[in-house]
């Protein structure tokens, strides 16, 4: 399938301070992870699965070898819906890709809010209803992979859960919609079946699209599918201080603000890497 692909904006929607502790929820591989990365600040990676966290930490290693990417991470395994973490502990936090897997989503996300400071910015992504709803109609395996989709979410159901936490959100994106199609043809011709001609041309055509030198015209055709057929609906938001929830965060980055200490999560749990 295509190679760590990010879905979340550090560049206009969620620009990090140097050291500012980042939590990463549901890490996976760490594709989130290392991007982060690029900038100098702190992330805890957060994951259920060992192996994960650890293609995670090898990949960051070499990436700070080759000076590409100069921020730190820590890697722990834990459960979404059950944080080793204090209240308020992190600056900023990201969940993408995860609350579509797990048992109890309302949970997982009041986890999130809980560690994150007043004043902090969230992202959250989950997969578009659209497709995710041909997916499902067209595949049984897609539905029934063990540690696969266990939900979808219906316009606007996301953004009414992430502001019954009490996020404030303000900015909704699609994107992705070249994956939409990878995606299709999974299902269409076997979700195990990565060895289908088209299937490996189009994985070829989507990891060079992501790697490689901006092709204006690609991201305009992009950027026009994605408003029907963006496989990714991502949420920018923040968690409301109290006496100043008329800052959101775009205003915080545009007025700079000194970054906090890494947070103190406690003694570390023995999954730890």
């Amino acid at each position: 399938m295509p190679d760590n692909i990010v879905n979340i904006d550090f560049r206009r929607h969620f620009r990090t301070q140097p050291r500012e502790p980042l939590l990463d929820l549901g890490a996976g591989e760490g594709r989130h992870t290392v991007e982060a990365c690029r900038w100098p600040c702190r992330v805890v990676s957060v994951d259920l699965s060992r192996y994960d966290l650890l293609r995670a930490r090898y990949m960051l290693a070499d990436l700070q070898r080759r000076g590409i990417a100069s921020g730190r991470a820590d890697f722990v395994i834990a459960d979404a819906q059950h944080l080793p973490f204090r209240d308020d502990a992190f600056d900023r936090v990201l969940c993408t890709e995860v609350l579509e897997h797990i048992p109890d989503d309302r949970q997982g996300l009041r986890e999130l809010v809980r560690v994150l400071k007043p004043g902090g910015p969230i992202a959250v992504s989950v997969p578009s209803y659209l497709p995710e709803k041909v997916f499902w109609a067209i595949s049984w395996d897609y539905w029934h992979t063990p540690g696969g989709h266990v939900r979808m979410y219906r316009p606007g159901e996301m953004w009414r859960l992430l502001e019954e936490e009490g996020v404030r959100l303000h900015t909704q994106r699609r994107r992705h919609s070249f994956q939409t199609f990878y995606w299709f043809l999974r299902c269409a011709f076997g979700k195990n079946n990565e060895n289908f001609p088209l299937l490996r041309l189009l994985t070829r055509f989507i990891n060079w699209y992501h790697n490689r030198r901006r092709v204006r015209l690609l991201e305009r055709i992009e950027a026009v599918l994605d408003l029907v057929l963006g496989k990714d609906l991502i949420f920018y938001g923040y968690k409301p201080a109290e006496g100043r929830t008329s800052l959101t965060p775009l205003a915080q980055s545009a007025v700079g603000r000194e970054p906090s200490p890494v947070p103190s999560a406690g003694p570390s749990p023995p999954s730890a890497l």
